[in-house]
Parts: structure tokens; C-alpha cells; sequence
């Protein structure tokens, strides 16, 4: 039978001792289609340097006679096979050993331990990312498939029959076709519980929502009963039910929020419990749960996304949200939040509270669907990039993108993998201590007029790229004819014949201003999810070469890049001075000018000439022109703060970095503050009106005319609330919460305000309430916890002491008249 086929989810088993691929996806008439396939396994034996050619034979005819019994499987090498490949960059001879299991090849590689070979490679990859490279069927690219339908047949052990697919397909032929339209279908979920701890308390309901489907299955009774409300008798038959819907829904993507860490092992500690089987999986299977950083949840062929994973690794640096919690990302992303609805136990509720909690539980499965479909373009771009499936992609750190994409590239350059490496040598790397960090040039304190940035663009990335540094290219002895740099740890020599990593780089480099282009040219979420997804792998290679559990991480070429970062920096700036400009601030890849009554063209003009000193693919870029700009001292007030300013541009655009405005322990009123007076004295170009705002907030407060909500102060729960050993503000209020019988766990946001005790007592966190506690604010704390460390610096510019306002002091300086 032929079809076309987008493959979305991989796993593998073993029929007759062999490995077999087994990939659920679509067609574009939306059926269901599992293909199974195989692939040859092997792994690379690297000879050492001047074996004769008797000798070589001698060895191929020794391992194959290797034959294993492992776990009652029998694995033999099947053939051995002789190669001229790369390894690290340089040529190197190489046997390709096949043998009958992957599981088995790292058991086949203790065997391999002779004295002809030289290392070991190419047997840690992982079945499924090893079938990938060897039979290119990416995921979710379109392909044109040929095979033999199963039907009923007794090959692979009657798979055909215990999957529930539309079409199972053995594949014979398989080519790539041009890309089609795909929308996958999904499946959004979330659950209620009293309990935060795993399957300690009982599922009180389960929301879900699809396309056109929404649903609340409970086993607790309301009043008046909505449409898409679900009774069932008990949480036994809850637990049924959800799997039944699921199973009829047929989900391309399960999505919740925090699944992984939450509902997903609940719904199965709560299943065992009741001794119902959660057969979620298209072959009648449970869940599986694997541990490593974090747990994560596998259904077989129905991929399960725990958003916050992706969003935390894809989003989180760009967002200005306090938290990764589902109201604060749906608030930044979708414009939309929870329904306001109090978390208390079920004991606790009654009447219309019920259809209030049902309405609050569907609700959140509507934003992580919505969630979804606004990530989908990026998550789909990214897989696409890497070549490796949604599920892990979706869990994915930045190192692991960028090794993925390495890995599926090495063909290209006839480069063996790297090892993975193991424990003692990721703790040996961790010992090894840190290198020293890029330059950042002291500000001095002051508000500034008319300003350029220059900013250089992807710096890091197009250091490795200019200058040939990677752990390939790094030589043992220096060279002359060799890129040499002086580092903390020493001065390296890089060749400069091009390795593999550095031209794979420049292609990525290329790749994203090409991508870059067309999104400007066609600004769509596909266009802006390509150039985003290589605009991450680029930003992404430094900091691999860097991390310690990397295959190519190198601590010289790391120590490296950081060195020409500081040189480029440096040099920039003395560039810049000696053309007459003044730089006022210079952070790690951006130097802040002033323009001295220059013109536009004429900074364009410099920059022109900077940019003709640069080598290789380094480029400086105008970042912006600035009307105006804010540099603040540190808390101690003698000297400048680094990496904290604020800008604004000729239309009234502002830019901060560094500031607390999204301060977590920050309460609103605070934050609100000092967002309002950066952007006054940036406005106005003095101090002035800020200043009088300040006074009327402090006299406010004082009077007590501010609202408690606006004083409320709101921390995350960063672990569970056991293993907090410092009785912090945040840990009292968690722990009343939890006297109060509400539902709270990692990841909560805890939300307290510091209250006025009857006695004086010393410490904050003995004067924590709970916004339903009764009780007055606390002038002093807010005063000089909250407003001081807020505007104080920012004032200190001016050679105002705000203590002193607060303290009611008169203000003897220019500035305060």
C-alpha cells in the first residue's frame, strides 16, 4: 500500500532479538498510521595510527566471532566493516561493527577493549535518535510511504491487532515529499485535587478540552448542573472515564500544565489505588514515568507535552512574567487568566461554589490548549531544526538542541559522535572551576542625553565561527601558523583549517539571517518560529561548548571565547573614544555612546568603520538611538550599577534592564513605583515630578490610604515545602495556608502582607498574615523595605536621600525644591 505519512511519535521494540521502530503519525486524510521499520545497528571501533593491513584483518576476524547472552538475548556481530571517517577532525581508520541489538552494542564495546583500538564511539545515541540518522525519517516532515499492511498477521507478535490505529503499516519504500498543511489534533488536561502531595488525596474532577470538546467529569454534585459537566459515581469511575475520552478523542498531542510533575502521576498513583488500569496508550498501555533531572510522563503513540517544560526552556529568558505559573504565562501570552475562584477543600465547599470550582477546572484546560496552539509553530520549528521527536524536544534544555542538531549533522563532515560522558568525568569537569566572564565597563552614575548602542551581533557565536574555536580544532602544542588567545586558564592555539562544529555553526549563522529575512519579508507564525528556532541554536552555542555534560564541551575553548569576547569589548571601546565619543557604558557584546552633537549618518558612518576592523563574519550593529538614558549607583551608593539602566528613544519607547520591576518579593505598589519614576525622570529629563510622586506615596502610605492588595507581596514555592530548612516570610504563610486546609505545592505562589504585631517583634516573618487575616499594614516595613530599596538609588543620582523623606527629614539639596 502507498500513503502519505507525517510521522509524530517514535518508540521501539524487540521481535526475534532485533530492534524495530515503531512510528505513529498521520496521513492527510487524517487516519491514524503506524509504520514499523528497522535499521542496521553498529558502532565505530577507531584504529590506532599505523596498523599494517594483516594486522587489521586479523582483528575484523576476531570480532566477529564476538558473540553475547545478555538478559537471555543473543547478540553476535554480524559483519565488520572498514572506513576512512573523522574523529574529533582528524582522519582516522575505523571498523563499523554491526551487531543484531542496539541495547547491546555497549556490551559488544567492553569486548572491543584490544590493544589495535583506540577508542569506542557511536553506541550511546539511543535506538530512536540512532534510526533517525541512519534512515532519515524526520519528525514531521511529509513522506511518501510504501509497504505491506498488516492485517490480523502474526508478524511482530499480532502488533497489528493490540494497536489502535487506523492503518499498520511494515514500510518497504519511503521518499520525502514537498511539506503540507498539518494541524494535529489535541487534547488539553487538568486536574483538581485536595492534596498536593502525589496521590495522597482524592481527584475531585478532571477537565478536558479539544477542538469543539469540552468536559468536567466530577463525582462531587452541584446545584444546578452545566452542559459540559460529567457526573460518575466515584473517583474509581472518574479515573475510567477519563480514559475513555481520551481514547475517543484520539489526541495527536495530551497537553497539560505541570503534568509531568503533577497530573500525570497522580491520575496513576490514584489508578493504582483503585486498581484501575490507565490504558492511555494506542497499544492498551499505561504511562510510563522515567527520572531524571525532573520525572517525566511517556504514553505510547499519543505524545504527552507538559507545557511549562517547553515554555521554561523556549520562553522563560524573554518573558517579563514573575512567574512560570499558568495565570502569569496565559496573562503575558494570550492576554487571558484563571477564573478567580478560592482554592479551598472540598469540605469546605458547597452549593454554587461547586459550579464556580467546575467552570475555574475547565477554564485551565482552555488556556493550555490556547497555550498549545500559540507554541505550536515554535515547538513544531524547533523539532524540525533537531531532528528529534516532540516528546523529547518538548522537555529539552538548550545544550540538548544544540547536540541534537550536532549529532544529526556529523554525516555531512564524516565525523564519528563523541561519548557521552559519564559521571566521573561530568564531576571532574564541575571541579575544574569556572572561567573568567566577559567585561563590563563601570557606568557613572547620571542621567544622559542623546545616546547610540552599538551591539555585536550573535558576538559568541561569530567569535567560534571567525576564530575556529572548538574542542576539534584546539591543538595540543602552540603553533604559528595557529588563532592563539591568552585566557585565565592559560593561552590556547586553535588551527585554522575549519573544523566541523565552527562550519556547522557559520550554516546555522547563515541559516537564521536568511530565515530572519524572509520573516520580515513574511511575517507569519511559521516564519517567525524558523527564525526564532535557529536564532536559539546559534545564541546556544557557547554556552553548550561550555556544559559540562556536553559530548564536545571544552573548557579552553570556552575560557577562549570569553577571552576575545573581552578583547573585542575593549578594543571597541577605545575605538570609540579615540573618534571623540565618550562611552559611557559597555556590557559583555554592547557598547552605549554619546553623541556629542554628532548626526545619525555620522554614527552610522563610525560604525562603518568599526565594522571594516572586524574579522570573519564579527559584525557590530545599531542597536538604537536614544534621546535619553538612566545609569543608578549600587544600594551602597559610592559607585555605578552594572548591567542596570533605563533608555528612551525619540518616540517615547522605553527600555530597562536590571531593575525589579518583577521582583518577586517585591510587593505591587513597589514595583508600580519604580517603573513610574524611571519612566518620569526618562520623560521629563529631570527629577522633578518623580520626586513629588514619591512624597505623595510615602504620605499615603504613612496615612494609610493604600490599599492591601496593592501592598501584598507574592513568592513562589521553588520546592516542596518540606525540604525548606530557613523559616522564610513566605514558608509562615505557606504553612498557614495549609492550616487553613488550602491546596498549595512547588511552583505555588504564596501571597502574604506584613502586618502591625501588638508587641515589638524584630523579624519579618513573625508579622506574616494571609490577605483573609485580619490587621493593619505595617507602615514601617513598607516604608523601608519596599519604597526605599525601590527608588533610592535612582534618587541617589540626583543627590537625594530618600530615607530622609521618609523619615520626615528636610531635603537640603537643588533637587528637592
Amino acid at each position: 500500500m502507498k500513503t502519505d505519512f507525517i510521522p509524530i511519535d517514535y518508540d521501539y521494540f524487540d521481535w526475534h532479538g532485533r530492534n524495530y521502530a515503531k512510528i505513529t503519525g498521520r496521513n492527510s486524510s487524517g487516519k491514524r498510521i503506524c509504520v514499523i521499520d528497522t535499521c542496521p545497528v553498529y558502532l565505530w571501533a577507531i584504529l590506532k595510527d599505523k596498523l599494517s593491513k594483516d594486522k587489521i584483518n586479523k582483528l575484523i576476524k576476531k570480532i566477529e566471532k564476538i558473540e553475547l547472552d545478555t538478559k537471555g538475548r543473543k547478540t553476535r556481530v554480524e559483519k565488520v566493516e572498514i572506513h576512512d571517517k573523522n574523529f574529533l577532525g582528524k582522519p582516522v581508520k575505523a571498523l563499523k561493527v554491526f551487531a543484531t541489538n542496539y541495547k547491546d552494542l555497549h556490551d559488544v564495546a567492553d569486548k572491543l577493549g584490544l590493544p589495535e583500538i583506540e577508542k569506542r564511539r557511536g553506541y550511546d545515541l539511543g535506538y530512536i535518535t540512532h534510526y533517525i540518522i541512519e534512515k532519515k525519517i524526520t519528525p514531521l516532515h511529509w513522506y511518501e510511504i510504501e509497504g505491506e499492511v498488516l492485517n490480523n498477521s502474526e508478524e511482530f507478535g499480532g502488533i497489528d491487532a493490540v494497536l489502535d490505529v487506523d492503518l499498520c503499516i511494515k514500510l518497504d519504500k519511503v521518499k520525502e515529499i514537498n511539506d503540507k498543511k498539518f494541524t494535529p489534533k489535541i487534547l488539553a488536561y487538568d486536574i483538581e485535587t485536595d492534596e498536593i502531595q502525589i496521590g495522597k488525596g482524592e481527584i475531585l474532577m478532571i477537565s478536558l478540552v479539544s477542538d469543539g470538546f469540552k468536559k468536567v467529569i466530577t463525582w462531587k454534585t452541584a446545584h444546578k448542573k452545566q452542559d459540559y459537566v460529567e457526573y460518575v459515581k466515584d473517583e474509581a469511575e472518574l479515573l475510567e472515564k477519563f480514559t475513555e475520552y481520551v481514547k475517543k478523542v484520539s489526541p495527536d498531542f495530551l497537553v497539560g500544565y505541570f503534568s509531568d510533575g503533577f497530573d500525570l502521576p497522580y491520575l496513576k498513583a490514584r489508578a493504582e489505588k483503585h486498581n484501575v488500569k490507565l490504558s492511555l496508550g494506542l497499544d492498551g498501555s499505561q504511562p510510563r514515568f522515567s527520572r531524571g533531572m525532573s520525572i517525566t510522563g511517556k504514553i505510547k503513540g499519543i505524545v504527552h507535552i507538559d507545557l511549562l517544560k517547553f515554555i521554561r526552556t523556549a520562553y522563560a529568558q524573554y518573558m517579563t512574567s514573575e512567574t512560570l505559573s499558568l495565570n502569569e504565562v496565559a496573562k503575558e501570552f494570550l492576554g487571558d487568566t484563571k477564573k478567580d475562584f478560592k482554592l479551598e477543600h472540598s469540605s469546605k465547599i458547597s452549593g454554587t461554589d461547586w459550579e464556580k470550582y467546575y467552570e475555574y477546572n475547565l477554564h485551565d484546560s482552555v488556556l493550555t490548549l490556547n497555550l498549545f496552539e500559540k507554541f505550536w509553530p515554535d515547538l513544531s520549528e524547533f523539532v524540525k531544526t533537531t531532528n528529534e521527536p516532540v516528546f523529547e524536544i518538548s522537555r529539552a534544555g538548550l545544550s540538548k538542541y544544540t547536540e541534537s542538531y550536532i549529532l544529526h549533522n556529523l554525516e555531512k563532515y564524516n565525523e564519528i559522535p563523541e561519548k557521552r560522558p559519564g559521571y566521573e568525568e561530568i564531576s571532574k569537569r564541575k571541579h575544574s572551576g569556572g572561567v573568567e566572564g566577559a567585561f563590563v565597563l563601570e557606568p557613572k552614575p547620571g542621567l544622559y542625553e542623546n545616546i547610540a548602542i552599538f551591539d555585536f551581533t550573535s558576538m559568541h557565536t561569530s567569535i567560534i565561527i571567525s576564530h575556529n574555536i572548538s574542542r576539534s580544532t584546539l591543538l595540543e602544542k602552540p603553533s604559528k601558523n595557529a588563532v592563539s588567545i591568552k585566557t585565565d586558564k592559560g593561552t590556547f592555539y586553535f588551527k585554522k583549517e575549519k573544523g566541523f562544529f565552527p562550519l556547522m555553526l557559520r550554516e546555522i549563522f547563515e541559516l537564521r539571517k536568511k530565515f530572519k529575512k524572509q520573516y520580515q519579508k513574511n511575517p507569519n507564525p511559521i516564519t517567525k518560529a524558523r527564525s526564532n528556532a535557529f536564532k536559539v541554536l546559534s545564541a546556544s552555542a557557547h554556552g553548550y561548548i561550555g556544559f559540562f555534560g556536553g559530548r564536545y564541551y571544552s573548557i579552553e575553548a570556552s575560557a577562549s571565547i570569553l577571552a576575545f569576547v573581552r578583547k573585542f569589548n575593549k578594543e571597541t571601546i577605545k575605538k570609540v573614544e579615540d573618534s571623540g565619543h565618550k562611552v559611557i557604558y559597555a556590557d559583555t557584546d554592547s557598547v552605549a555612546l554619546l553623541m556629542n552633537n554628532k548626526s545619525e549618518s555620522e554614527i552610522k558612518k563610525l560604525l562603518t568603520k568599526l565594522n571594516s576592523e572586524l574579522p570573519g563574519v564579527m559584525e557590530l550593529e545599531l542597536e538604537d538611538f536614544y534621546k535619553r538614558g538612566l545609569w543608578v549607583t549600587t544600594r551602597a551608593g559610592t559607585t555605578g550599577a552594572k548591567k542596570k539602566y533605563a533608555l528612551i528613544d525619540k518616540k517615547g519607547k522605553t527600555k530597562i534592564r536590571g531593575f525589579e520591576t518583577v521582583r518577586r518579593d517585591w510587593c505591587k505598589l513597589a514595583r508600580d513605583m519604580q517603573n513610574k519614576v524611571i519612566r518620569q525622570i526618562l520623560k521629563d529629563g529631570n527629577e522633578k515630578q518623580a520626586l513629588k510622586y514619591v512624597k505623595e506615596i510615602i504620605k499615603e502610605l504613612k496615612e494609610r490610604k493604600i490599599s492591601k492588595e496593592d501592598l501584598v507581596i507574592r513568592t513562589q514555592l521553588k520546592k516542596p515545602l518540606s525540604e525548606y530548612k530557613a523559616t522564610t516570610p513566605h514558608v509562615i504563610a505557606a504553612r498557614k495556608m495549609i492550616e487553613k486546609k488550602i491546596p498549595i505545592g512547588q511552583g505555588n505562589l504564596i501571597e502574604y502582607y506584613v502586618a502591625e504585631t501588638r508587641d515589638k517583634k524584630k523579624l519579618v516573618r513573625d508579622k506574616v498574615k494571609l490577605l483573609d487575616e485580619k490587621g493593619e499594614y505595617n507602615k514601617k516595613y513598607y516604608l523601608e523595605r519596599q519604597i526605599l530599596p525601590a527608588v533610592e538609588n535612582i534618587f541617589q543620582v540626583f543627590n537625594i536621600n530618600v530615607q530622609e523623606i521618609i523619615e520626615g527629614k528636610k531635603q537640603m539639596t537643588l533637587g528637592d525644591f
